[in-house]
């Protein structure tokens, strides 16, 4: 993760000074940054305040600053450093200035080293919002496609490994387009009670985020495509797909949804690939296997 986003950062703000010319604290923090002059940077940014620089402007100053700090990060973890051992310093910058994504990327990170995967899907899901934030943070210094679609995919895999729901509402989650990059396909934490079709209590609280969403983002249509882990019979386990995925169905229609919704059962035929699986347990790959997918029509 860090080297990407260094090399992609390096890229694409040596060429930024001159759209923002108008701004002299923006162009000092970019010549900083382009420098790798760490101080100059954040003393810019303590200044911008005062410079000739709309509030926008000042935010993405401070932003500069930040990732001149998080490129000294990436270069010592790229030389084989421990990122944890730099975990302050990005908490720093991240109360300090709000981001940007890549502070908060690299924080989900090492929630996610702890296994805390709660506050792990929290930071990709904001890092995939503020990296989606066309106001503050541009296309220079925004995420690719690719980069977008792997903190949806780490997004929604913490959530699916946390013990408790993490809502797809905050901050955005029910989104299903990013700076044009459209996601149609998002996996729920709905819980079930063990061989059956009936939520938990847990399971309750997710579906009904779920319905929140479907109200604010109003597709047409959707498919719910349900999944279970290997233990058990494979026709078993497609039967208790298709109902898990058909009492969701129930759910979302009696909480108001007007679209079209149909139905899939995939069994244990598609099981979910996580990002690395040597992190998890056998009990919580069973947990990332056994979810309903909702796929935007």
């Amino acid at each position: 993760m860090l080297m990407r986003s260094l090399a992609a950062t390096l890229f694409v703000l040596a060429g930024a000074a001159p759209a923002a010319a108008a701004c002299d604290a923006f162009t000092g923090v970019i010549e900083a940054f382009n420098a790798g002059d760490e101080q100059k940077a954040q003393s810019i940014a303590e200044t911008a305040g005062t410079a000739n620089c709309g509030a926008n402007e000042r935010t993405l100053v401070g932003r500069v600053a930040a990732l001149t700090s998080f490129n000294r990060i990436a270069r010592d973890v790229g030389n084989g450093g421990r990122l944890d051992d730099h975990r302050g310093d990005l908490e720093a910058l991240q109360k300090k200035y709000g981001g940007p994504w890549q502070v908060f990327d690299a924080l989900g990170d090492l929630a996610r080293e702890r296994k805390d995967y709660e506050e792990a899907a929290k930071l990709y899901q904001i890092a995939l919002e503020d990296g989606s934030n066309t106001t503050l943070t541009p296309d220079w210094m925004a995420p690719d496609e690719d980069y977008i679609r792997r903190l949806d995919r780490l997004a929604g895999e913490m959530r699916l490994a946390a013990p408790r729901p993490v809502k797809l509402a905050m901050r955005g989650g029910c989104k299903v387009s990013f700076r044009g990059v459209t996601i149609k396909k998002k996996s729920t934490p709905v819980r079930y009670v063990f061989g059956t079709a009936d939520f938990t209590p847990e399971g309750i609280e997710a579906a009904k985020d779920v319905a929140e969403c479907l109200k604010a983002v109003k597709p047409a249509a959707i498919q719910l495509i349900g999944h279970t882990d290997p233990v058990g019979s494979a026709e078993a386990n497609y039967k208790l797909s298709l109902a898990r995925a058909d009492a969701l169905k129930t759910y979302l229609y009696d909480a108001g949804y007007a679209g079209t919704i149909t139905t899939v059962g995939k069994g244990e035929d598609e099981p979910f690939k996580p990002d690395d699986a040597s992190a998890y347990d056998t009990e919580t790959l069973n947990q990332l296997n056994r979810r309903v997918e909702v796929d935007v029509q």
